[in-house]
């Protein structure tokens, strides 16, 4: 359950807060080198591969947005 919650707050910061550097470097980490800007294509992805991130990156991405 922490996991989930963990997902939902990185993407809703993600969401509100699209031209942060936490917010792009989040996107960097998990979308690579598809990731061209924060638009609603690229939050659909990152809600796509969030879960399927391995824990130690989930945590490294929800400590960079707090």
């Amino acid at each position: 359950m922490e996991r989930e919650k963990q997902i939902q707050e990185i993407l809703d910061f993600v969401s509100r807060h699209k031209s942060s550097h936490a917010s792009r470097t989040v996107c960097a980490r998990i979308l690579g080198d598809s990731f061209m800007g924060i638009n609603d294509e690229a939050i659909d992805e990152l809600r796509v591969r969030l879960p399927k991130a391995d824990n130690d990156e989930l945590e490294a991405c929800y400590y960079i947005i707090k």
